[in-house]
């Protein structure tokens, strides 16, 4: 018997042909089955070597079958496959986050696939109220700028979402592109989030400049918008990067849109007591000699990361946000909250840190804090630490939740 190496490779495409038909039979049966679905997620595995036709037999009869009662759409997909969404019809469509992997597609044939794209976002203009954005860091060719540059307005629009590789090599060709599509929406926009993921080792920047993507956008939005603001912005999540950039260009655009803020999302870059100062508008200092008198923001809700928990952070939260209600701590240096690891306030510096909270004269029952969010430390010490100092003292507060990623 002699073995022909190309009649294997024919058998094993066989197999591969088999399994994959009673996949795709698979997914269509499933499919079949379900009705009136609002909500489809589709998520792709870049890491694994999918056939295009399984993520087809997902995506096209989904499209077509519960395209009378979708209302939000999540799809991660081969880029070639957004080809599929030209012809597609979704009347009821509000909310679409949408993550671009172009791998090492040339750009000339990614514009082609985001061409098509940008139909059916247009078609969807008299729905859709909530767009994200999100690209891959593998994506080697990926340029946004002139997708957000034909990117028409859509009138129910409130809120928008970018996340992108930190260097901004993916905005480079027009950084204010995106800024600009923001202002076609300034009047009514109610959130805005500009998030970023890590570099790819590939990565590389047109300009030196693209690296401060987030502070040239919002400097374009104040700068292009009526007042400086926009007037309805309520929601606001901003990466700090770079880590060693100014925090003011941040800090004046929170500044600028104080009273009208419900949640502030500050990532990536961890925060010490002069910096939190620095950047929340409600925390700004005059010449140095202490904290300035201001009207308290409406704020609700504050995630950000800083070095510690400390008696000046806490009593500052209380005293300058008495509406806060949501505060969400990933707590970084470890050395410094260590000291507070202990699960009794007989502990002498967990003792010392209630005597310095008095000092600074904390009041917790005029706080309307009712949800703290904090990283655990070892066995969950620094939560059951600071549950014995603050539950209490802070009225709305029962228990203190673990900070997960």
């Amino acid at each position: 018997m002699v073995f022909h190496p190309e009649y294997a490779k024919l058998q094993a495409r066989k197999r591969f042909q088999k399994r994959l038909e009673k996949d795709i039979n698979h997914a269509s049966t499933l499919i079949s089955t379900l009705t009136n679905v609002r909500e489809y997620h589709i998520e792709w595995d870049e890491s694994h070597d999918y056939h295009t036709r399984l993520f087809l037999s997902f995506l096209q009869p989904a499209l077509q079958r519960w395209h009378g009662t979708l209302t939000h759409l999540s799809i991660y997909v081969p880029l070639d496959l957004l080809n599929s969404f030209v012809t597609a019809k979704l009347p009821h469509l509000t909310d679409i986050h949408i993550c671009l992997s172009s791998g090492t597609l040339a750009r000339r044939v990614i514009d082609i696939h985001l061409d098509g794209f940008l139909v059916f976002l247009h078609n969807l203009k008299d729905t859709l109220t909530s767009i994200s954005i999100q690209t891959t860091p593998s994506s080697v060719n990926l340029e946004l700028s002139r997708f957000f540059r034909y990117l028409a307005t859509l009138p129910h629009l409130r809120a928008i979402a970018l996340t992108i590789p930190s260097d901004g090599a993916q905005l480079s060709l027009d950084s204010e592109a995106f800024s600009r599509f923001v202002q076609k929406h300034a009047a009514k926009l109610e959130s805005l989030s500009l998030k970023t993921t890590r570099c790819a080792v590939h990565s590389k920047r047109d300009t030196p400049e693209s690296i401060n993507w987030i502070q040239t956008i919002l400097s374009s939005i104040r700068a292009q918008t009526v007042g400086g603001r926009l007037p309805e912005l309520q929601h606001v999540a901003v990466a700090l990067r770079p880590f060693e950039a100014s925090l003011h260009v941040v800090s004046d655009f929170l500044a600028a849109h104080s009273t009208t803020l419900k949640s502030i999302t500050l990532m990536d870059r961890v925060l010490d007591l002069p910096d939190v100062c620095a950047v929340l508008p409600a925390f700004s200092t005059t010449g140095g000699s202490g904290l300035a008198q201001f009207v308290s923001m409406p704020l609700r809700s504050l995630e950000m990361r800083i070095d510690a928990l400390s008696p000046h952070f806490l009593s500052l939260m209380a005293r300058r946000l008495p509406h806060l209600q949501s505060l969400k701590l990933d707590l970084v240096d470890r050395t410094q909250m260590s000291r507070y690891a202990r699960n009794s306030v007989r502990y002498p510096s967990l003792l010392r840190y209630v005597q310095d909270l008095d000092a600074l004269g904390f009041d917790g029952a005029g706080w309307d804090l009712g949800h703290l969010v904090m990283s655990p430390g070892a066995n969950q010490s620094w939560i059951a630490a600071f549950e014995e100092i603050l539950v209490p003292r802070v009225p709305g507060l029962d228990s203190i939740e673990e900070l997960t990623f």
